[in-house]
């Protein structure tokens, strides 16, 4: 899958290929920037010690290393990648290799003259990745408009329908913010601006919100619940008001 820039950034996870391991160093090949060598160092290589990279390591390993140095020859980091970040980065790779079949349905669908350049790159630039884009496309429409115009985004929709399980989890509540001074109104819509991705707030009768949050999970549902309610609470105690959440 083509990335949207021809480097990365220092501090970027990249999943690698080991392709040239001697004793003390090894070669590893960007499997997102099309082959591009990097080089590990021995002291870079485990939060152990070791003597020989040799012994630790083999050619054709696949696994997710950091980049610490992006001069002329990158300089790559083993030790620096805890095992959530690594195993994270692969899954986030993994999805976007397997998107790779749903970019040629969306060339099919679409009249552009470069898929990558007019919708995936963005989608990577924008999203992370462009197998988000398609992910979120069906519950999060409103952030693919804000990229592409009607025509891009309901194409995305269709080729997501096709290939993925688009089913969304939903937590529900209930929630109460009241202001007793003045300009209750404007606190209560500055406190409730910005409840988070995946999240919705809707009026009931006052002074009380229903709140939902979606996800693909049951976890990832429950985690915008929480950080939603959490911030909003903060917001409107620091507004001088009163809140309650409960759960639906």
């Amino acid at each position: 899958m083509k990335w949207y820039k021809d480097r990365p950034d220092e501090g970027d996870l990249v999943v690698i290929d080991l392709a040239e391991v001697n004793e003390n160093s090894a070669y590893a090949e960007l499997e997102q920037y099309n082959g591009l060598r990097g080089l590990i160092h021995i002291s870079e290589a485990s939060r152990s010690w070791i003597q020989d990279m040799t012994k630790n390591f083999s050619e054709g390993e696949k696994t997710v290393a950091q980049v610490i140095e992006t001069g002329d020859r990158l300089g790559l980091s083993l030790k620096r990648v805890n095992d959530k970040q690594k195993k994270d980065t692969m899954s986030e790779w993994k999805k976007e290799m397997k998107s790779e079949k749903f970019v040629e349905a969306l060339s099919d669908k679409l009249d552009v003259e470069d898929i990558y350049e007019e919708v995936v790159f963005p989608l990577q630039k924008e999203l992370g990745s462009s197998f988000r884009g398609f992910e979120i496309s069906i519950a999060e429409e409103d952030r693919l408009k804000e990229i592409f115009d009607d025509e891009v985004v309901e194409a995305i929709q269709e080729v997501a329908r096709e290939n993925i399980d688009l089913k969304q989890e939903k937590f529900e509540g209930e929630i109460k913010l009241e202001f007793y001074d003045g300009e209750g109104l404007k606190r209560i819509k500055k406190a409730l601006s910005e409840p988070g991705e995946g999240v919705e707030i809707k009026y009931l009768s006052a002074p009380k919100y229903s709140i939902e949050a979606w996800g693909r999970t049951q976890e990832l549902a429950k985690k915008r619940m929480d950080s939603a309610v959490q911030g909003i609470r903060e917001k409107a105690e620091e507004l001088g008001g009163s809140f309650e959440f409960s759960k639906a």
